[in-house]
């Protein structure tokens, strides 16, 4: 170090040193004299109520000894120099260092700071409403003595965490829900998280990770929450019940409370967790899903093996699900669906806009798959109107009684922004803002239970917006989470406390009116859910279809046949050889003639012209294919079909279904086209 730069370091500590002598004795002295001078007597003003004259507060610092203050001055100066020195010498380490000295100390305020909020939210409270039960405690007690929860329990930080549409009222809420661009924003969110979430699970396959992770959930299942016991409390049983309610309504999970007399302590712990695995095949399952009623599906089981089951016909005839991925959603779906088949549902409507989720259950006789929006919204139509057609029987016969039929809408956040986003280009003046399908979703979870008509939906978030009403979440009977988010949660169950998601593949919480229980769901796979389904039937075959030109002709009257009435025309005895009928021209010139093997003889020896069958066309699949037959975009194919369904009522003439996909054949795709409105001619529906 330069000694320009100690001398100027001197120089400038004896300077503080001589600036600071006996100032601490001279405020010390003025105080003291300010203190001793007589004060007149007055009144205080109206306005300022309290004391007249308020004693000046001295600051902390002017209390320090001269010495202490050089001695904290130096040091400071020391360690400006030795950061400057290190800063000149070793720039690299001490760049690494003071990141990892930010990111502890970024670390220990984020730990503190959930210490004081577990403090302050839960402990606290808990404790003064623990006071107003047990009213023994002394008064100067404090909650260190006599309540311990272990800060895990709730979730760390997340207890107090409160966005921006917690905040807001909720009505502003569910308007702000039906806003596009607030719609936009959300589903541009999910796709920028898409990539994180993916790299966040390839982290928590890590060994590391997943070891650190389970030593997490264990300690989580082994905590232990203690709340000491006044000697002087009665404890009756109505005291019991009340501590032991307060602590399963203040922290989330299952307790079973264990009561401590001699050392006036009641501790709760969680119950034995499920078991690791569930299969369908297994015989004690078959065993409990054969013993089940007709209405009943098992959904898993439970901390004691005990059965968890959905109850179409009680308490449960809709059903929410919000899992994540690898949580189990595309098993538990499979799971009930083949249960209830088994068990005499007639018919599963399936809205899948992710093509694949549940393409096992093809060609089941009772499941129908609808991929594409349209014939998504008029599978849902359809459901609707048999409600109401249940309910127009039932009201002229009240004993009368329906077999049962399920509408399961998967992914209905995507079903939601892709019938939003379709109706803005189809919807013409006078239509509604949101389309209809909403309406008939909405009424049948509000009717469906006594028309045995059920409704499964999968969320990845209950919004108005997706659901067509924030007041639909009630109508769910039972709600089943798998690797939740916080904002899953609030927007499908909301309530409070909020329980930690599992990462066990399998393990969700069920919610059955108002009650939270842990369940290893049943897992079964396709190829499993195939075969339960099917029984030893056959798969149903798609009809074949007949093309338009074949079905006209069938409706025209029948020719008369010549060879059926005995009469013969001249044309067929013209030729002058056997075999060989009259030479005939064809439109380009060239002269034909029919010979013996083209031909076959009846048995009055009229000869009658062998006809060769024409080749069954190839079907045109997809609106992709469709589009390009026909010299258009997809996009303005697909307007064009939407907007002549809407007008005529029907789709186009000739549909027919191709597996998955809608299917036409070249001749009535090139029909349809031709008798488009072009361009300046208003478009008027058939009559």
């Amino acid at each position: 170090m330069p000694v320009w730069m100690l001398l100027v370091g001197g120089l400038v500590l004896v300077m503080l040193v001589k600036g600071g002598a006996g100032r601490s004795e001279r405020r010390l002295a003025k105080a003291i004299a300010h203190q001793q001078m007589p004060m007149q007597a007055a009144d205080a003003p109206a306005w300022m109520p309290g004391v007249w004259a308020k004693g000046h507060k001295r600051h902390w610092l002017s209390l320090v000894p001269r010495w202490a203050k050089v001695l904290g001055l130096a040091l400071i100066a020391a360690l400006a120099g030795g950061v400057w020195w290190l800063w000149a010498n070793y720039q690299g380490l001490f760049t690494t260092a003071v990141l990892a000295i930010l990111v502890a100390s970024v670390w220990l305020w984020r730990r503190g700071r959930a210490n004081r909020r577990h403090r302050e939210m839960v402990v606290k409270p808990f404790f003064a409403a623990l006071r107003k039960i047990l009213g023994d405690i002394p008064d100067g007690a404090s909650y260190k003595d006599w309540v311990s929860i272990p800060q895990h329990l709730m979730g760390g930080e997340d207890i107090a965490r409160r966005t921006l549409r917690d905040r807001l009222p909720a009505a502003l809420v569910e308007r702000m829900d039906g806003w596009r661009w607030v719609a936009r924003l959300a589903l541009l969110r999910e796709r920028m998280l898409r990539w994180p979430r993916q790299w966040s699970e390839t982290v928590h396959s890590w060994r590391v990770v997943t070891w650190w992770t389970e030593r997490q959930a264990r300690a989580l299942e082994n905590a232990v929450l203690a709340v000491k016991l006044p000697p002087e409390a009665e404890l009756g049983t109505g005291e019991q019940e009340r501590v032991s309610s307060l602590v399963k309504r203040r922290v989330p999970g299952e307790w079973e409370a264990s009561w401590n007399h001699r050392e006036f302590k009641v501790t709760f712990k969680h119950p034995p967790r499920p078991p690791q695995k569930v299969l369908f095949g297994d015989p004690e399952v078959q065993d409990i899903i054969d013993g089940l009623p007709d209405s009943q599906v098992l959904l898993g089981l439970g901390s004691r093996n005990e059965k968890i089951v959905l109850d179409f016909e009680d308490e449960t005839p809709h059903v929410g699900l919000s899992v994540g991925t690898g949580g189990g959603k595309s098993s538990t779906l499979r799971n009930i669906i083949v249960q209830q088949i088994r068990k005499g549902a007639e018919k599963f409507i399936i809205i899948d806009p992710k093509l694949i989720s549940l393409d096992c259950l093809n060609d089941i006789p009772e499941v129908e798959i609808y991929t594409e929006i349209r014939e998504q919204w008029e599978a849902v139509a359809a459901f609707a109107l048999e409600m109401e057609r249940r309910y127009q029987i039932k009201k002229a016969d009240k004993s009368a009684t329906f077999p049962r039929w399920f509408l399961v809408m998967e992914e209905q956040n995507d079903f939601a922004e892709e019938s939003y986003q379709t109706w803005v280009d189809v919807k013409q003046k006078g239509d509604p803002a949101r389309p209809p399908v909403f309406g008939q979703i909405a009424k049948t979870l509000f009717k469906g239970r006594q028309a045995n008509m059920n409704v499964i939906s999968v969320y990845q978030r209950l919004t108005a917006r997706a659901a067509g009403g924030t007041e639909l979440r009630d109508q769910y009977g039972a709600k089943i989470l798998a690797r939740f988010s916080p904002q899953a949660w609030n927007s499908l169950v909301a309530t409070t406390p909020r329980p930690k998601s599992s990462r066990h593949n399998g393990r969700a919480i069920v919610v059955i009116g108002g009650s939270e229980r842990v369940c290893q769901l049943v897992f079964v796979d396709e190829d499993e859910a195939r075969d339960y389904a099917l029984n030893g039937r056959s798969p149903v075959v798609a009809p074949a279809y007949v093309p338009i030109a074949q079905r006209e002709a069938e409706a025209l009257p029948e020719p008369v046949s010549m060879v059926k009435a005995d009469v013969s025309t001249p044309s067929d005895h013209l030729g002058s050889v056997h075999g060989q009928s009259m030479d005939k021209t064809d439109s380009n010139g060239t002269n034909s003639a029919v010979t013996e093997s083209d031909v076959h003889g009846g048995s009055d020896g009229v000869v009658i012209p062998l006809v060769q069958p024409a080749k069954q066309p190839e079907a045109i699949t997809g609106n992709e294919a469709a589009a390009a037959l026909l010299g258009m975009t997809k996009d303005a194919f697909v307007q064009a079909r939407q907007r002549y369904k809407k007008r005529e009522g029907q789709d186009i003439p000739g549909t027919f279904q191709n597996g998955n996909y809608p299917a036409w054949y070249e001749k009535d795709l090139k029909r349809w086209h031709a008798k488009l409105p072009r361009a300046g001619v208003k478009e008027v529906a058939s009559k």
